[in-house]
């Protein structure tokens, strides 16, 4: 698994808007992550769901640094290789860094919501 790699090559179409930002993500069904999770039925992992939501982050400026913590991540429907995912996210800075609430949604509505801790 390497999901700082390969989320930095599926986000695309990054917009800034005021304290939000959205963007585009397609994880190509010939990542070799699929073979494994899982055989006969691929799903993005979770993780890379959430390595998304930071790039964007970082891309857009509306949060900078790493991960540094998972405050809340909810899974709704499954993620799929090879589809067109859209996040969509606001952010703010606290005392202990970038709070940064996500929303990703695919061709069926939400697959996931969370809240990101981030900072050098």
């Amino acid at each position: 698994m390497r999901p700082a790699h390969d989320v930095v090559a599926a986000v695309s179409a990054v917009l800034r808007a005021g304290e939000g930002a959205s963007g585009m993500v397609h994880f190509p069904a010939e990542l070799p992550v699929f073979a494994g999770h899982f055989p006969g039925k691929p799903l993005v992992p979770g993780v890379y769901l959430l390595a998304a939501v930071a790039e964007v982050a970082r891309r857009t400026g509306v949060a900078s640094g790493d991960i540094r913590g998972i405050e809340r991540a909810k899974w709704s429907a499954p993620a799929f290789p090879a589809e067109d995912l859209r996040i969509v996210l606001t952010s703010r800075m606290t005392s202990e860094g970038w709070r940064v609430d996500g929303e990703i949604n695919g061709p069926r509505g939400l697959c996931a919501t969370c809240r990101l801790m981030m900072g050098a």
